[in-house]
């Protein structure tokens, strides 16, 4: 199995070659010494927030590295089950031959009648004196493959129950490293809680802002934009409203997802059941099925957003809502059976159309 310093050095290296910006980055400008003075009155607090923070985003990052690992052993072990099904194919074909040419032997009326029908398999058959004694050397060529066959199924079996024994030795990882996040996302919330409001608000913006700039470097890197776009986010939007307060995130856009695709949005955890909140006024749009499970499309203010994975919807298609009117419950429904509860969320400029943002640092400043 990898190690984790390989797999963090992978997801690093993903994130950083993903962020690119099409739009303008993030309108915060909040110093890390206003945040200082705001939150100076409890500062025993925020050191104990900054600490918890610290440890939900090592928890959150395991985690993404568990997945990157579940996805790479998935795609091996398809491999290794689609080569033994082809040698599996490609055997039984042979086989086939090797009994032709044996009734070929009787029917030239040699000696062949006891071996050809009374032979118990195939293997008692090709291993049988009269058999070898009576082909061809040409007709040795199907023996030949036969066994390269058997040679190459050997290997591939032997690969896949290796790879089986470690896709649930990674399972079992993720269900521990998932409860670690948990816990830690708890934790910090419960310190942020203890924060003053102003403090709660300028941290808040603070690291949206700073989220913000590490996408614009990381575009400035990749010349302007050779990663995929959106990776900047298009930074405050008037009257956007937190999706689901008392989340914890942290910035996993483009990180790795199953068949190869990138995390276009951002996985906000909390309790199942927990409400979900309209980010602007608009128009909803209701859906179920495939990876989203339960969805919303909510379509206001020149924006799309994407809300998935609910446990349950709060309105139906067709209906306005208001920002900060409670639209579902969080869930782990879709691809997130099985996973902890979360709200996947995406902002959409253009609306439902366009292409998809890096939405954290807008919900970073928002929530």
């Amino acid at each position: 199995m990898r190690s984790r310093s390989l797999r963090r050095a992978i997801v690093f290296s993903v994130l950083l070659g993903l962020l690119a910006t099409t739009g303008q980055p993030a309108a915060f400008s909040v110093s890390k010494s206003e945040v200082d003075r705001a939150c100076e009155a409890s500062r025993a607090q925020y050191q104990e927030y900054l600490e918890a923070r610290a440890k939900f985003e090592k928890a959150a990052l395991a985690y993404e590295e568990v997945l990157l690992d579940i996805e790479i052993t998935a795609q091996k072990r398809d491999r290794a089950a689609s080569g033994l099904e082809q040698r599996q194919a490609q055997m039984g074909e042979v086989q086939v031959r090797i009994e032709e040419q044996a009734v070929q032997l009787y029917m030239q009326g040699g000696n062949a009648d006891s071996f050809v029908f009374f032979a118990g398999s195939v293997d008692e058959l090709i291993t049988g004196t009269e058999f070898l004694s009576a082909t061809s050397e040409s007709d040795l060529g199907s023996l030949d493959d036969l066994l390269a066959l058997r040679a190459d199924m050997e290997a591939f079996q032997a690969d896949l129950e290796a790879l089986d024994a470690q896709l649930r030795e990674v399972e079992k990882e993720r269900a521990d490293v998932m409860a670690e996040r948990e816990e830690t996302a708890s934790a910090q919330q419960t310190a942020f809680g203890k924060l003053s409001a102003q403090c709660q608000s300028l941290q808040a913006k603070y690291e949206a802002e700073q989220a913000a700039k590490r996408a614009a470097a990381a575009a400035a890197a990749n010349n302007g934009g050779g990663g995929s776009s959106g990776g900047g986010g298009v930074g405050a939007i008037s009257g956007f409203r937190c999706p689901f307060p008392g989340s914890s995130f942290i910035d996993s856009w483009g990180f790795p997802r199953s068949g190869g695709r990138r995390h276009k949005g951002v996985d906000m955890m909390g309790g199942y059941g927990a409400p979900i909140i309209a980010a602007a006024s608009g128009t909803v749009s209701v859906g179920n099925g495939g990876l989203g499970g339960k969805t919303i499309w909510l379509s206001g203010g020149g924006y799309g957003y994407y809300y998935a994975h609910l446990a349950d919807w709060a309105v139906s298609s067709g209906q306005s809502v208001s920002a900060g009117d409670v639209i579902g419950w969080n869930g782990d429904s879709g691809n997130a059976s099985g996973g902890a509860p979360h709200l996947h969320f995406e902002i959409h400029p253009g609306g439902r159309g366009g292409g998809p943002v890096n939405p954290y640092p807008t919900v970073r400043a928002s929530c």
